[in-house]
């Protein structure tokens, strides 16, 4: 028996533009089949309406409870429920004659804030007018509400939110955090632009699109409805996990520098699996946020590069004062997002496509490894009669089913990606990739405000850059861009000059003489890495062209004394000074760097005028080099010279020849003060026994004579030194492993953290 829908359920139907009189014909059928001999009550037309993917399963189940009015807000028909809160609910909804599909939120509202809150929601809705980007959600229009309610209406955004991803796999890799935040910041940074703030960055409005694009939603409606933070406003739990101190019961509202800490905290806890405050309570997460200093992250990820854990402990501030001053400057540090970007985060996101994502190590297995194992059974079960009988036979088999174990392994191992391989899409191919054409590519101009962003790996062609300000050259997290420097050294001249996450490498042993030469007032360089030139990769040779240098540094005017030089969390390997010097900065400071093979770690240049100099080494491993310090010109013959003064602070200094001397002073006429050539304090610092602390050598006459100190250098030990490791282009075994001898106490060994050095997403381990 064929009974037709109710008149009630076709009208509503009808009213809801659910489904038409020809969709009630194409689902008879299934009715008949459903409900055999028995009446075809309106439940059974609904299931069959859901079979053919007319009504959705939120809308059968209200249809049958019968609450269809719930289907319907305003001009919008409600397709299915995407979240629901204490007080609020959103939906996923389509406008009545429209296929198109939007986001309708529900949010209630007291009574007596109900107006307030309107007049604040025109507000946004009148300044984001127009506004539209890629990575950031604003509402585009709000309804009228006979209830106390504000639903406002917003684009819909199909992806997957960043809490449930963050259930299923655990914490993410350091490389996709990185691209996240970098989208993410991009938005915010359009949106403040527009005087406008989010307010509600949290784990659940992030969703993670199957295009690669991370996109916070629900902008502008937090500080709409609770523009003040109390204790007794009532909100998700995770609301609260980026909470900035300054908004907790102050009455200030949100601002660019709130943002900036919630966007911390959220890549905090995307790299460690958990929020920084644990805490069940929100009370307790409250008084957390204002009492005490998140962790680094590094202490529950200890893979996450320093780049990224620094920015983040930086925008975790309990002090607006220590964060970035905007988003606008941390995407100076880390570049804007591109199509490197929505590649790699699109790799990431088609992972959790499979049935269990995994990402914690190698997964790899071919079919050709399947089949080595198939038959090396078959051949076992085949044999294994006479294996019982024929001992000979036995050992035969287990040498063949070992030999084929053998090659299984060292072929997985080949084809296996390791744990920290950085995820990228085997499908994707950046653009302009030198790998599609074999040749190097051209370094980027600098932008307006002169930052050179280097998103591939390249290799990039070394090449001059000039630029009226201070210019920034920087590699994207993870990438670790290569330049290499065949007939052109690497060129800067602006007022000041950042060098970060890249490496920076020769081409031929004996051209050219620099790798980089900056003309600037101030020099850093940060995270990055001069391997040593081809024909050269021990750095043993005993000689190199006089001028050959890793870095030649001159200030933008000649007889400026306000230069200064900042080398931290970098290495130098080969032939050659790590730092030549055309004139004398007021200061040069070297943090945690290593320098392996001949050459002086610092060394400036005969004609460089002699002036008062402060050089500080912090955590610097010096291993089979020339000396710490070379001077000559002024600095070695001109009597009376300020002492240049050195402070060396858990340092390792295990040059080539200890007798050749730590410090040299090299001239035809060394000044007759020469012992006060150099004014050395140390801290638990450390040189092989029989080093020569300060050598004056005459190459006229060929000669070498040891300097007596008028003081010694106190914190200053000889012990025998033992590294992690023989190899000296394997930065982690420069670690310092032990010390034979007496030594001042100190709670870690002195000498470098490998860990730290070179463009970041350096996580390789030390050797057992």
């Amino acid at each position: 028996m064929n009974e037709p829908p109710s008149h009630e359920l076709v009208r509503q139907l009808t009213e809801l533009q659910l489904c038409h009189p020809s969709d009630l014909r194409r689902a008879k059928g299934r009715v008949r089949r459903l409900s055999f001999d028995l009446p075809a009550f309106d439940s059974v037309w609904i299931d069959s309406l859901v079979q053919l993917r007319l009504l959705t399963p939120y809308q059968a189940k209200r249809l049958e409870q019968g609450n269809a009015d719930q289907l319907r807000i305003g001009p919008f028909v409600v397709i299915d429920e995407i979240g629901r809160g204490h007080h609020s609910a959103t939906y996923l909804a389509q406008r009545l004659n429209r296929r198109d599909r939007c986001v309708v939120k529900c949010q209630q509202v007291e009574p007596d804030r109900m107006d307030a809150v309107a007049r604040r929601m025109a507000i946004v809705l009148e300044r984001s007018r127009g506004f539209a980007h890629p990575q950031l959600v604003m509402p585009t229009e709000s309804l009228p509400s006979n209830t106390n309610e504000l639903v406002t209406v917003s684009r819909f955004v199909p992806g997957l939110p960043l809490n449930e991803l963050l259930v299923r796999r655990g914490r993410f890799p350091a490389a996709v955090v990185f691209e996240i935040g970098r989208q993410l910041m991009d938005g915010l940074a359009a949106l403040h632009a527009k005087s406008l703030v989010h307010g509600d960055i949290r784990m659940s409005n992030v969703r993670l699109t199957d295009h690669g694009l991370a996109v916070l939603v629900d902008g502008g409606i937090r500080p709409v409805i609770h523009p003040e933070i109390t204790i007794h406003d009532t909100m998700a739990l995770e609301a609260y996990d980026g909470m900035s101190p300054e908004l907790i019961g102050t009455g200030a509202s949100a601002s660019a520098s709130s943002e900036l800490y919630a966007v911390g905290c959220l890549l905090w806890q995307l790299l460690a699996g958990r929020p920084p405050f644990t805490t069940a309570d929100p009370l307790a997460k409250l008084a957390a946020h204002q009492t005490q200093t998140i962790s680094d992250v590094r202490m529950w990820a200890p893979d996450t590069p320093v780049m990224l854990a620094e920015t983040i402990r930086q925008m975790t501030s309990p002090s607006p004062d220590q964060r970035p001053r905007s988003f606008e400057e941390v995407l100076q540090r880390w570049g804007r997002p591109g199509s490197f970007s929505r590649s790699r985060l699109k790799q990431f996101r088609r992972l959790f496509d499979r049935d269990v994502p995994h990402f914690a190590g190698p997964m790899i297995q071919d079919r050709f490894s399947n089949k080595i194992w198939v038959a090396a059974l078959l051949f076992a079960m085949t044999g294994a009669v006479a294996v019982f009988y024929e001992s000979g036979l036995r050992n035969e088999l287990l040498e063949i089913v070992q030999q084929v174990k053998t090659f299984a392994r060292e072929k997985y191992e080949r084809t296996a990606v390791p744990a920290n391989t950085t995820i990228v899409d085997p499908q994707v191919t950046p653009t302009g990739s030198s790998a599609a054409t074999g040749e190097p590519l051209a370094m980027p101009t600098p932008s307006a405000d002169g930052v050179i962003f280097l998103s591939e790996h390249g290799p990039y062609q070394a090449t001059q850059v000039n630029f009226n300000g201070d210019l920034k050259i920087r590699g994207a997290l993870g990438v670790k861009p290569e330049i290499i420097v065949d007939d052109v050294a690497l060129s800067f001249t602006a007022r000041s000059v950042l060098l970060e996450q890249v490496t920076v490498r020769h081409l031929h042993e004996n051209e050219p003489v620099m790798r980089v030469m900056a003309r600037c007032q101030r020099l850093e360089i940060s995270n990055c890495e001069f391997p040593a030139a081809r024909g050269d990769a021990d750095g043993s040779r005993a000689s190199s062209p006089r001028g050959v240098a890793s870095v030649a540094w001159a200030p933008l005017e000649s007889d400026s004394t306000s230069g200064s030089i900042e080398i931290k969390n970098t290495s130098f390997h080969g032939a050659g000074a790590a730092i030549l010097l055309a004139q004398t900065p007021k200061s040069l400071r070297v943090l945690n760097t290593l320098k392996t093979g001949s050459g002086a770690l610092v060394s400036p240049r005969p004609k460089c005028s002699a002036r008062e100099m402060k050089l500080v080494f912090d955590h610097v491993t010096l291993r089979e080099t020339g000396p710490l310090l070379k001077l000559s010109g002024d600095f070695a013959s001109q009597t009376g010279i300020a002492p240049i003064q050195i402070e060396a602070n858990h340092s390792v200094f295990k040059i080539a020849e200890p007798s050749s001397g730590l410090i040299v002073i090299e001239s035809e006429r060394v000044r007759p003060d020469v012992a006060k050539s150099v004014a050395m304090t140390a801290d638990d610092s450390v040189v092989v026994p029989g080093t020569t602390i300060l050598m004056a050598i005459d190459p006229l006459r060929q000669s070498a004579n040891e300097v007596d100190l008028d003081e010694p250098f106190d914190g200053l030990s000889a012990n025998g030194i033992e590294f992690a490791g023989a190899n000296l282009d394997r930065i982690v075994e420069s670690k310092t492993a032990g010390l034979k001898g007496a030594r001042l106490d100190a709670a870690e060994m002195p000498g470098i953290d490998p860990i730290q050095i070179g463009p970041a997403n350096r996580t390789a381990a030390l050797p057992r």
